[in-house]
């Protein structure tokens, strides 16, 4: 019986005698590296053995022994030639090659999940920062091991069938009970109809210049997937308080100008109107966190631990560049966005839900004088930002940009939506009513 749980040399022993002697009879992917082995001469035995067989070289005690000559693997020649000499006479395996490549496997997971605990335990014990950034920090490193021992290695097609055959049963149901929409229905047609709705990797990434509505029209979203499709939905607001955030989806939902909310010049069927949509909006299933600075690390942290009581359907972050990542900072705020925006898109794969994140865009797009409708480029530090988003969405105001006389009477009141990039599906725009004294965009009657 093995008296210690995180190491089985007999295993390793029984693995790379069977080598030596039979091979890998057509199994090149082991699913193996040197340092799943705890004893280190066999880390460097196996070492030789991955590069020949990457070459494709027939292993055997001879090729590896001079492989590893070659290569400079011997500590010392003479004992380590005895050692391999040993596996390949006196290794006698009794079990497939499978068996003990998965022993071999399991306890040097188990030794790689010791140390990242015992990381964090020293971490815990020495950092200076808020505790949400440590537990981020501890839950990200267990759950890296667990994605590369899940990813890890080549697989055939063949063992996804069924999961194919479940997604297609899926996608096709949800889009013949939604209209053609596999995915989170926005409830905005056009965004609907071309993106066929958010799925649930996906990182959007919404940007306007200020004043356009963009925090108007992504509550207006979160409203939707809370009230209407019965969806938890997370907010995090790095500028507006929660309850300004509160008052915007009220006025939207009561369609009262949020000036006589404020100032109390209501009239009684307002009020009874506010007191409907506040026991609307109140018993959604939505989450504000506004606590105005905010790491990616602080950020993940929250989004991990509303997911064990909650099913998540749509996260919301206002904006991207006021947040943080202090591990990043060092190397320049380019590299810092960088962190964020891919932090943000793992999370969505994480999680498994989308992820809007609203952004801000350059002021050049003011100095052009002809065409200011926003395009990629616009974004603010947008490398980054384009590359990890799925999909990017620009608000556009003729109105905002034009003086009142050379505006066309079709224009006002109306913001146009431009898909610019959609990884898988269409782009183009669409046009939305909006109504900034309700917090509103609406779609237009056909």
């Amino acid at each position: 019986m093995n008296s210690n749980p995180l190491q089985e040399i007999e295993s390793e022993k029984n693995l790379i005698g069977y080598l030596l002697m039979r091979g890998v009879a057509g199994q090149e992917d082991m699913g193996l590296a040197p340092d799943d082995f705890y004893f280190e001469s066999h880390r460097r035995i196996f070492d030789a053995i991955v590069d020949l067989i990457q070459e494709g070289v027939s292993l055997d005690i001879v090729t590896v022994t001079n492989h590893m000559r070659e290569k400079h693997l011997f500590k010392d020649e003479m004992r380590d030639l005895e050692y391999i000499t040993s596996l390949y006479k006196d290794t006698v395996p009794s079990q497939t090659l499978d068996y003990y490549i998965k022993r071999v496997k399991r306890v040097s997971d188990r030794r790689k999940y010791v140390e990242s605990l015992t990381t964090a335990i020293d971490k815990v014990k020495s950092e200076p920062g808020e505790n949400d950034t440590v537990f981020s920090f501890i839950e990200q490193s267990l759950m890296d091991i667990s994605r590369q021992e899940r990813s890890k290695g080549l697989r055939r097609v063949r063992d996804d069938a069924n999961t194919l055959i479940d997604y297609i049963k899926t996608v096709v149901a949800n889009s013949q009970s939604g209209g053609g929409i596999s995915g989170l229905k926005t409830h905005y047609e056009g965004f609907d109809q071309k993106t066929t709705g958010l799925k649930t990797h996906e990182l959007m990434i919404l940007a306007a210049r200020p004043g356009n509505g963009k925090t108007t029209f992504a509550l207006n979203i979160a409203a939707n997937v809370a009230l209407k499709e019965r969806k938890t939905v997370a907010i995090f607001s790095l500028e507006m308080s929660r309850l300004e955030l509160l008052l915007k989806l009220l006025s939207a939902e009561a369609r009262i100008d949020s000036y006589s909310i404020k100032s109390g010049t209501l009239t009684q069927a307002q009020m009874s109107q506010l007191k409907d949509a506040v026991a609307t909006i109140t018993t959604s299933s939505i989450y504000i966190d506004d606590s105005g600075y905010l790491t990616i690390q602080e950020f993940s942290a929250r989004v991990r631990q509303l997911r064990t009581t909650e099913d998540i359907g749509l996260i919301i972050v206002d904006y991207l560049q006021l947040m943080s990542d202090p591990r990043a900072a060092q190397g320049g705020r380019q590299q810092e966005v960088a962190n964020i925006s891919r932090g943000l898109k793992q999370m969505a794969r994480e999680v498994g839900c989308p992820v809007i994140a609203l952004s801000q865009m350059n002021r050049s797009i003011e100095s052009r004088s002809k065409d200011q409708r926003p395009q990629l480029s616009d974004l603010r530090e947008s490398g980054a930002i384009e590359q990890d988003a799925d999909i990017v969405c620009f608000i556009y105001r003729e109105e905002m940009v034009k003086p009142p006389e050379e505006l066309e009477p079709s224009k006002k009141g109306m913001a146009e939506i431009i898909i610019a990039k959609n990884r898988a599906g269409a782009t183009g725009d669409f046009p939305l009513m909006f109504n900034p004294k309700i917090s509103r965009f609406d779609n237009v009657p056909i």
